[in-house]
């Protein structure tokens, strides 16, 4: 019997001197897994830290400025101005004369004969001049006319101002235009940097809850090991470890995507590194409704080109109008024959050209009733574009107090989601509550910072969409 009870507790003590070996071998690789966990996080940190020394760090402020100097839609719409004042000066260099000088040279294939009739210069005391019919033949030669002139606009300098006016007016346009394309631009860059914040954030919420699911599925495995937890509980684990780590890769190439897209709106090349500098957490931002439309009426570039264009043709009828008067100028030329004995080598004259168009079947008339209805419909445009303004002002102002609103709510969800998933672990720990528990409290804890996340980029946007409606840059 003694030799039963010594087996039988020999065999006790070695099954407990190997539960107890599992335990220890558990324990080591338990720790020594968040020790290279530990350190793998620093080496990142650290390589992080090292190349973020190097890499540029770009400000709003700095995306801003140098998207409105190297963006090349902008640039486009520069070239668009300067060329309209290159029209401008051209149409003003009608004010003074115009020269007109032509030259032929000319050989004549056949003899050229001047016939004068008998007494074609008048019959005197000794009789016809000449006498009798007279032939002059040429012998085929080289002859050069010369034909100059200079003419100077009187009363069409009311139609050439009324054109000059004209082109200012169109240039006028195209400034808007401009400022139209800087303000597209500047709204795309805020919300493509907001992006790439948003992108960063929910990144670094991904890697967190890697690091969390990956002490998680250390601790089932060691509850797997002592009979805690079910092997399908560290499937289970592993299984949502895995779609996190896919979904931390997938936000890593959407957020590469974003910068390049960046750098092409900064009119650089989309290889070049970067990254974003903060912009601060969002603010309450509070607005006169009143304000905010008459700033919008006096900034938005709609607006103006409306006027624009409403000037524009008014200043079209009057052009139309002003045909009616008649052109006079002061016109000096000169005629050069050479090689030709009987005509003057040299004929200069001076004097008033006019030209009127009487009759003209009501063409004008027409011209002009015409341009009228261009102008009531550039006053349609006009009224249609300041109601626009007013509908987009007044929407936008009501887009920033929802987001605005929003934020505060998905904060509190945010927070409570994130103290329910630390009681619940803790809970977990001392086995008062199963892992599907603890599951459910990281997946509601993921969907508040998703919202939170989101709803922090909606704000950012309808911030922006307010500025681009009051007509800022």
């Amino acid at each position: 019997m003694l030799k039963n009870i010594y087996k039988k507790v020999s065999t006790e003590t070695r099954s407990g001197f190997v539960a107890m070996k599992a335990n220890l071998i558990l324990i080591c690789f338990f720790y020594s897994s968040i020790f290279f966990c530990f350190n793998v996080f620093i080496q990142q940190s650290v390589c992080a830290q090292s190349d973020s020394e190097s890499i540029e760090i770009i400000t709003l402020e700095d995306a801003l400025s140098t998207a409105l100097s190297q963006n090349p839609g902008v640039n486009n719409a520069y070239l668009d101005v300067e060329k309209a004042g290159d029209e401008v000066s051209a149409t003003r260099t009608k004010y003074f004369p115009e020269f007109n000088v032509s030259l032929i040279e000319r050989y004549h294939l056949t003899d050229d004969a001047f016939t004068f009739r008998k007494g074609v210069f008048g019959t005197f005391d000794i009789g016809p001049i000449p006498p009798e019919d007279t032939k002059i033949s040429t012998s085929p030669n080289f002859t050069t006319y010369i034909v100059a002139s200079v003419a100077q606009p009187i009363s069409q300098l009311y139609e050439i101002f009324l054109l000059i006016k004209q082109r200012e007016i169109e240039k006028a346009i195209f400034n808007q235009n401009l400022r139209s394309k800087r303000q597209d631009i500047s709204d795309m860059v805020k919300k493509q940097y907001y992006k790439i914040l948003k992108s960063q954030s929910s990144l670094k919420a991904k890697v967190e809850k890697i690091l969390f699911l990956k002490e998680l599925d250390v601790l089932v495995d060691r509850y797997v090991q002592t009979g805690r937890a079910l092997e399908t509980d560290s499937l289970d684990v592993k299984a949502r470890l895995g779609r996190i780590e896919y979904e931390a890769f997938v936000i890593e190439n959407t957020l590469t995507t974003e910068k390049e897209r960046l750098n092409k709106l900064l009119g650089r090349d989309i290889d070049i590194p970067f990254e974003v500098a903060p912009v601060g957490g969002p603010s309450p931002y509070t607005i006169d409704v009143n304000a905010a439309e008459e700033e919008a009426i006096e900034q938005r570039p709609e607006i103006e080109e409306a006027l624009l264009k409403l000037e524009f043709a008014e200043n079209e009828v009057r052009i139309e109008k002003s045909k009616y008067i008649p052109e006079i100028g002061v016109q000096f030329s000169y005629i050069g024959n050479l090689n030709i004995e009987l005509l003057p080598e040299n004929i200069a004259s001076v004097g008033i050209f006019a030209k009127w168009d009487i009759f003209d079947w009501g063409r004008k008339q027409d011209k002009i009733a015409s341009k009228r209805k261009s102008i009531i419909k550039a006053e349609n445009n006009l009224r249609e574009a300041r109601s626009n303004v007013l509908i987009d002002v007044n929407e936008q102002i009501r887009n920033l107090e929802e987001s605005t609103m929003l934020i505060g709510v998905t904060k509190l969800d945010q927070n409570a989601a994130g103290e329910n998933l630390r009681v619940v672990m803790n809970k977990y720990k001392v086995d008062t509550t199963l892992l599907q528990d603890v599951l459910e409290a990281e997946s509601r804890l993921e969907d508040a910072n998703s919202k939170y996340q989101k709803a922090v980029l909606d704000y950012w946007t309808a911030r922006a969409e307010l500025e681009k409606a009051l007509g800022e840059q």
